[in-house]
């Protein structure tokens, strides 16, 4: 049980991230092993993912029984009410019926199940397709309940985090902590005393079921990496994998990695992959992220300190350090940065890079003599609260007269932009 409890809550490998997923082999018997499996390859720890699983149960149990747990199989294929679909159905999701591993009931998280699973080739009752969707949305919209789940070695704990963050089902507290956490219990409990399903020490044949690819301590496929020597353009890497951690370029570029290029109303909270990836490894490195990324402060922190804009923003960007939200950015600024005065602020006169903060908001001003950047649709580049990853910014007024606005100081040395 031990080296269970002590495995470290491996971050998911941010060096590639693949724009049109592939299927991974799974391995395992039975769906509650091969979801714990997937998602221990990915780097979750066994209580980790047993709390994932263990909510699985209790959305789509269906009448089939684990051997191991005594717990009952989540299906794929069971739809709201019991009826199970037939591997010869091609089943269309209808909004408001709830559907799958996790019962996504509403189009708008059908419809991005279905285009993933499109992607990967793959119908949308199809176990490995679901479970890559689901870490697909762990890792973008529902990031700041996947890192709280990793910062914790307690399934029962893990599993009203998921569910709290994720699930929000109508089940009452109580409940939650009974049935789903129960059912994390219950299944960490029995693999304690199993092989290892993933990880150094577990068998080639559950790290690398396939029998392709050598695999690394953590079971992961080494072939399917991408060496930091290879391109970190944003529109692909070398070999064809959207490189997600984004380690190279000037403003501009990280911009264009980081931001969506227009003001997105359809699933504002989605991060792009390079962003999503940012916000992990700034996470890892106790950097400030606010609100895990959907936040104002924290893009720009990001996009200042990652661009190599100006690497010593907002106190070198770490918590440590002093490093916070807008309030706080506003007072490293005014120590490092020089103000802009009002009648300099006008969009001909403003700088790529210039920040323009309030009381509680801030923003960067991107375009270059009222110029956007090319494929960028706004001269703004902002994030709000929990409510808009990063994005072109057409809605916010650059002679908005609540905000001070702040430029990189010449002394502080060559600016790339």
């Amino acid at each position: 049980m031990t080296r269970f409890m002590g495995q470290e809550a491996w971050a998911v490998d941010d060096e590639c991230v693949a724009v049109g997923a592939s299927a991974v082999t799974l391995a395992g018997d039975g769906n509650i092993e091969k979801s714990l499996n997937f998602l221990m390859r990915e780097g979750l720890n066994l209580p980790q993912a047993a709390a994932i699983v263990g909510n699985f149960i209790q959305e789509s149990g269906g009448p089939t029984i684990d051997e191991k747990t005594g717990l009952q199989q989540p299906l794929p294929n069971i739809e709201q009410g019991g009826r199970i679909i037939s591997d010869e159905e091609n089943y269309s999701m209808v909004n408001g019926v709830g559907f799958g591993l996790v019962q996504w009931t509403f189009s708008e998280r059908q419809d991005p199940l279905q285009a993933h699973v499109e992607g990967m080739g793959l119908k949308n009752t199809d176990l490995t397709a679901q479970l890559s969707f689901i870490l697909h949305e762990l890792e973008g919209g529902y990031l700041s309940t996947y890192n709280d789940l990793r910062r914790t070695n307690d399934p029962v704990e893990a599993a009203v985090i998921f569910h709290d963050g994720y699930e929000k089902s109508a089940d009452s507290d109580s409940e939650v902590v009974e049935r789903r956490g129960g059912n994390a219990q219950k299944i960490f409990e029995t693999y304690s005393r199993e092989e290892p399903l993933a990880g150094s020490e577990a068998s080639e044949d559950m790290n690398n079921p396939s029998g392709e690819d050598k695999v690394d301590e953590h079971g992961r496929s080494v072939a399917q990496k991408v060496s930091n020597t290879k391109s970190t353009s944003s529109s692909g890497g070398a070999d064809g994998c959207k490189d997600a951690k984004f380690s190279g370029g000037n403003l501009n570029e990280t911009l264009m990695a980081y931001a969506w290029p227009d003001y997105k109303t359809d699933n504002p909270t989605e991060m792009r992959p390079e962003y999503a990836a940012a916000v992990k490894k700034a996470v890892e490195q106790d950097m400030y992220v606010g609100a895990a990324g959907i936040d104002c402060g924290a893009f720009v922190t990001l996009l200042i300190r990652d661009s190599g804009y100006d690497t010593g923003y907002n106190y070198n960007g770490k918590i440590a350090d002093g490093a916070g939200a807008t309030g706080t950015q506003e007072a490293w600024l005014k120590e490092n940065w020089e103000p802009i005065p009002p009648n300099e602020v006008t969009a001909d006169k403003l700088q790529p890079g210039d920040v323009a903060i309030n009381s509680g908001h801030t923003f960067i001003y991107v375009a270059e003599g009222s110029q956007n950047p090319d494929g960028f649709n706004a001269p703004i580049a902002s994030a709000s609260l929990n409510q808009r990853a990063p994005m072109a910014d057409n809605q916010q007024s650059v002679t908005d007269s609540s905000y001070n606005w702040y430029r990189k100081a010449s002394s502080s040395g060559n600016i790339s932009i």
